[in-house]
């Protein structure tokens, strides 16, 4: 078959353009032939092979001799072979990009398959997710080096590893293309999630019965009080060093306990990054030809209390005690973000807003005032206006306060808003069961505002290993909030063997420029929910979040107030501004809005705020909070277009950037501050924050256990061992030290607490 040889340049070929992007990445690229089309209109490979067992999915073995061996990301490589075969489809081989791919095939079974597998493990979900031409799926993950996994994982479903798989933008024989999952291109900067725990388990080494010779010389049998003592003095003790490792490795080995020693070397050996299971072995296997140097297990006490711990046999409690006068630095409380009198005060037609919700609530919340303002002002815009940077007004927003301190006047002061401006139609339901749900919500009313109360709730029913449906809200609410400047579409799912009727619905279930508004309320609870994957995922960071300290409040009667007529003659005049669709609110079909300019001077501040941005999120990177800045400008600017228009002006100005920036800045590093004491994964390390933000908000003076013990609910609920573990842990981190106060006379007993320290201390 004759194929064109010119020299093209890479703008010529998409192709090309996208194998050099991916080889940028580090992956291992090679040509494929591609589907063509025959005069006919069937699909047939480009190989001219007409009984080819791999249509469009196999190697140019001109090019690729070794087939996927020939791999390379090597860009004077790869350009040669699309120079010569600008329509060749693009593979990626897996193993050695470091990547395992999960390749779900509907017309095998895929679909039912990855149900049954996420019923039991919870929600197979990749931050690299792509369609492929046949109508499944690719769920793409990072590959641990040295890793052999199963080639399937059911009917449908197969795992991935030797091998390869087609990429963006490659045709199918079906006549099909594959495509990214909407923000899954790696092309944009998108890496591939890490791996399951339960699907690394399936390569997981089985438990080793490790053969001990009797050791040279030295056989310490030990009682269980000493190696409960062995337990609590490596605790303190980093394994990172390599000298540390092996001195421990042959203190351990010189009890003469092989199963019982190698696995507490091993599992303290597993806390460093350096951590190598098969050098773990060899080096072990070294130990019995050595005569140990006179290391015995007491040289981990040692280790400890050249540390300074001390390990008391006759307590279960691993104390770290200074003796004399140390001179400490003792942390002291990091300050919150302060609100600014004037955020609760939004220009324009917003104000008269906040102050009609605080005169009439019954217990007033002047910051949940402002917020449920903005998500009034975000409903009735919707989908009739955006700015030239294509900013919509849609916004989620969330009130965190006390239950019975007046958050819920919120959805009452929405709802009466909306019923006197004649917009009741705009009020979408109180929550999701699942993203089904919420897109036959949006495809009725792609235009609307959801009060969902009870929050937290909501993000606890998602963590829960194996709840899909609320993992999938939660999923959808993330892709919503990028698709009002384009499309809302369901779950792409093959259409092979549907009638034509049927996919004809399918595919009308899209919503075009879907406007969702959110105002969601939780309780401080919500930050005990949080763990880093919201934080990390963009699920968090798409919220404006709000936290009262107004606790609990005795409700006052204020009498019927009316909504002030400057609202619904701004509604009504800002409303009847948009000529475009008629029933815009109800109709699924795109809209072409209002477009509001954000005029020179103020592009200026939102692109200075974006560098500030950039800065919070280096400045928060080891917190793992660097994500919650990642959308800060957008927001702004999402929210001074608002500002605009409350204002009843069609362009956005100065003013309006300024106070959006103030309000978004100064509640995202209020958020943080929140995360940063509160965000933890799994209960020990939410006990661990706890206690920490005790000892920190009690100073110098610091706590005894006993103090800690009835300040603390989590440490309450502990065992004393967990106590200790999570103490010592502490102190490990550098973050608290064991003190001995004596008394001012001198005698008795010296007061032992633990203090918060700066770290590096």
């Amino acid at each position: 078959m004759a194929v064109d040889k010119k020299v093209i340049r890479m703008h010529d070929s998409p192709l090309l353009a996208a194998a050099l992007a991916y080889a940028t990445r580090g992956w291992h690229i090679l040509p494929a032939w591609w589907a063509e089309k025959s005069a006919a209109g069937t699909w047939h490979c480009a190989c001219g092979n007409a009984e080819c067992k791999s249509p469009a999915k196999h190697p140019i073995g001109k090019l690729a001799p070794w087939g996927q061996n020939s791999a390379s990301t090597d860009s004077s490589v790869i350009t040669k072979w699309w120079t010569h075969y600008p329509q060749a489809n693009i593979a990626v081989y897996l193993e050695p990009s470091e990547l395992c791919a999960v390749d779900i095939d509907p017309r095998n079974g895929g679909l039912q398959t990855i149900e049954d597998i996420e019923a039991k493990h919870g929600l197979l979900v990749s931050e690299l997710t792509q369609f492929t031409g046949g109508g499944g799926e690719h769920r793409i993950f990072q590959l641990p080096k040295n890793t052999s996994l199963p080639g399937k994982l059911g009917s449908g479903v197969d795992l991935k590893v030797n091998g390869y798989i087609m990429l963006e933008p490659s045709n199918h024989v079906s006549g099909g293309f594959y495509a990214w999952e909407v923000s899954s291109d790696p092309r944009d900067g998108i890496y591939a999630s890490p791996m399951p725990d339960w699907m690394r388990d399936l390569a997981a080494p089985k438990p080793l019965n490790i053969p001990e010779e009797p050791t040279v010389g030295r056989v310490m049998p030990i009682g269980e009080d000493v190696k409960t003592e062995l337990i609590q003095a490596l605790s303190v003790i980093p394994s990172d060093e390599r000298d540390t490792w092996l001195k421990v490795g042959m203190a351990l080995h010189s009890i003469g306990d092989p199963n019982w020693t190698f696995d507490i070397w091993d599992r303290w050996s597993a806390q460093s990054h350096k951590y190598d299971h098969v050098d773990q072995i060899r080096v072990w296997r070294s130990f019995k030809g050595r005569g140990l140097d006179g290391i015995t297990y007491k040289s981990i006490f040692g280790l400890a209390k050249q540390l300074g711990t001390v390990i008391r046999p006759e307590s279960q409690m691993c104390n770290l005690v200074v003796a004399g006068e140390v001179q400490i630095m003792v942390r002291k409380p990091e300050e919150q973000p302060t609100v600014g009198s004037h955020l609760l005060t939004p220009p324009g037609i917003l104000a008269d807003v906040v102050n009609w919700i605080n005169s009439t609530s019954p217990k007033p919340q002047p910051q949940f005032a402002v917020q449920t303002a903005i998500a009034f002002a975000s409903t009735v815009l919707g989908r009739r206006f955006t700015t030239n940077h294509c900013n919509w007004p849609s916004l989620y927003l969330l009130n965190i306060g006390l239950s019975a301190s007046g958050k819920e006047y919120a959805k009452t002061a929405l709802e009466r808003l909306l019923e006197a401006c004649g917009l009741t139609t705009l009020l979408g339901p109180s929550g999701y069961s699942s993203d089904a749900g919420m897109l036959s919500s949006l495809y009725h009313q792609p235009s609307h505002c959801a009060v969902v109360d009870e929050f937290h709730r909501v993000l606890e029913q998602a963590s829960v290993k194996g709840n899909a449906r609320a993992q999938g809200m939660v999923r959808a609410l993330i892709e919503v909030w990028g698709r009002t400047d384009g499309t809302m579409r369901s779950v792409g799912y093959s259409t092979v063997g549907l009638k034509s009727k049927e996919i004809k619905a399918l595919q009308e279930r899209s919503i075009v420029n879907p406007a969702l508004t959110v105002l969601a309320m939780a309780v401080p609870t919500f930050w005990e929910t949080i763990g880093s994957a919201a934080a990390k995922d963009g699920f968090l960071n798409r919220f404006l979040i709000v936290e009262s300290n107004i606790g609990r409040q005795v409700g006052q009667f204020n009498g019927a107030i009316a909504v002030p007529q400057t609202v619904i003659d701004w509604t009504n005049n800002t409303r009847a501004r948009y000529t475009g669709i008629v029933d815009t609110d109800n109709n699924p079909m795109r809209v072409t809005p209002i477009v509001v300019p954000i005029n020179v001077h103020a592009m200026a501040l939102f692109d200075a705020f974006a560098k500030e941005c950039l800065t919070l999120m280096d400045q928060h990177e080891d917190d793992g909070l660097a994500e919650m800045f990642g959308r800060s400008n957008e927001i702004a600017m999402k929210l001074a277009l608002i500002l605009a228009l409350a204002r009843s002006a069609l362009v956005v100005e100065v003013c309006d950037a300024e106070w959006a920036i103030d309000y978004v800045k100064t509640y995202a590093l209020r958020t943080t501050y929140r995360l940063k004491t509160c965000m933890a994964d799994g209960v020990f390390e939410a006990a661990k924050k706890q206690v920490l933000n005790l000892l920190i908000k009690a100073g110098e003076r610091g706590m005894t256990p006993s103090e800690i013990n009835r300040h603390s609910r989590a440490f309450r609920g502990m065992t004393q061992r967990q106590q200790t573990e999570l103490l010592n842990s502490l102190a490990f981190l550098n973050q608290v030290r064991q003190m001995s106060f004596g008394t001012q006379s001198g005698k008795g007993r010296p007061r032992v607490a633990w203090v918060a320290i700066e770290e590096g201390e």
